[in-house]
């Protein structure tokens, strides 16, 4: 009877792809339809389903034309490794993992392009906006605990998935959808076992390893960086933001220097502060001679200071919901007020930091940023308050 048993896993598990009998599957279908399939005005859905298979986009396809200028989606994964041998990522046990139009991998496993790897044709945009929301998983980078990866890989719930690895163990793999054989890839999700050294490797939530997406754009050297903590987190604590900067500095050697202090308070404070922080990147401590990257760090706060108070609609919200803006991610059922409070805020922020109007490049964004931040405006608008 075992042995029977061990045959039909073997034999299911060579015909069904384990990223296709998980939630992946369900959750990608309902990303894509909701986001992908909405802004697409050509459709011809299934008339039972309602999907559309064009309305996934592969990554390749995203490249800018030559000469065009277009915004280069880079999308933010987490590579699990929980039995690694490095003690030094006890803690993390994971690395960065990153998907782009041009190139999928990371500096420490290498890269693959993007038109190859993930499948037939290449990974597609859902695919990896799907892996990137990936919350939910048996392994979950630093968030990670065999005992749970055990209990949700029993249950079923999981929404990462498995992929090619791209370095030199995966080169007979990085280009399949998934692994041939299940039964490998469930047993590592079970007890616990992901590394680096196999051909495929496990991917979930980018926030798995730094919820920001700052780790890769500053592995890219980028020179303007805005960076909007959506992440829950009511008392203003800003673990992500100093998870990313420890990791950065361990990793990369670049030191990222909060100019003044940060004042972004929570809904329980009686300080008025800012909308937002600055800080310098100095990527010359590694690379001598390049010049400083800018930060321009954003999170949602009522406490924050303006020329014009938060509009009513969100005031009123706030009143109703008292976790507003940092409701828990477990709240997935987002209603037309909610959401729309959400964007209102968010405009509401920008449109003070930047004084109502559109920038004309990076120079006078971060111009603008300064002038909001600065002590006469602050006194200005406390003078203007009191009389």
């Amino acid at each position: 009877l075992p042995l029977l048993l061990l045959g039909a896993a073997l034999t299911m598990g060579a015909i069904v792809n384990v990223n296709r009998f998980s939630l992946h599957g369900f959750y990608r279908n309902r990303l894509v339809r909701a986001y992908l399939g909405a802004s697409h005005t050509d459709r011809k859905p299934d008339p039972f389903t309602g999907f559309d298979a064009s309305d996934n986009l592969r990554m390749h396809k995203l490249r800018p034309s030559k000469g065009a200028q277009r915004l280069l989606p880079l999308i933010n994964v987490t590579l699990n490794v929980l039995r690694d041998g490095n003690l030094a990522w006890q803690e993390r046990k994971a690395e960065s993992f990153s998907i782009t139009p041009y190139f999928c991998g990371n500096f420490h496993e290498g890269y693959r392009a993007s038109e190859k790897y993930g499948g037939q044709g290449g990974i597609s945009l859902g695919t990896a906006v799907t892996i990137s929301g990936a919350a939910a998983n048996p392994h979950m980078g630093y968030c990670s605990s065999p005992a749970l990866a055990f209990v949700m890989s029993l249950f079923n719930v999981r929404l990462g998935a498995w992929l090619g690895n791209t370095n030199a163990r995966g080169e007979k793999s990085y280009h399949l959808p998934g692994p041939r054989q299940a039964l490998s890839p469930m047993l590592g999700e079970l007890f616990g076992y992901t590394t680096p050294d196999f051909k495929y490797v496990n991917l979930s939530d980018g926030g798995h390893f730094d919820n920001l997406g700052l780790y890769e754009v500053v592995l890219r050297r980028c020179r303007y960086i805005v960076v909007s903590d959506a992440g829950c987190d009511p008392d203003a604590k800003l673990g992500d933001l100093g998870n990313a900067i420890r990791k950065i500095r361990i990793d990369f050697g670049i030191p990222i220097r909060f100019e003044k202090e940060i004042e972004i308070y929570p809904n329980s404070s009686a300080k008025q502060g800012l909308y937002c922080a600055t800080a310098r990147i100095d990527y010359d401590a590694v690379d001598k001679g390049t010049p400083p990257g800018r930060l321009l760090y954003i999170k949602p706060t009522l406490r924050g200071r303006g020329e014009h108070p938060v509009p009513y609609d969100v005031y009123s919200y706030a009143r109703t919901v008292d976790s507003f803006p940092h409701e828990p991610t477990s709240d997935q059922w987002f209603s037309e007020s909610q959401f729309e409070s959400y964007r209102a805020l968010g405009l509401h922020s920008l449109e003070q930091i930047l004084r109502g109007s559109a920038p004309q490049d990076f120079g006078d964004f971060f111009a603008r940023v300064a002038s909001y931040m600065s002590p006469t405006r602050k006194r200005r608008a406390f003078k203007v308050e009191n009389e």
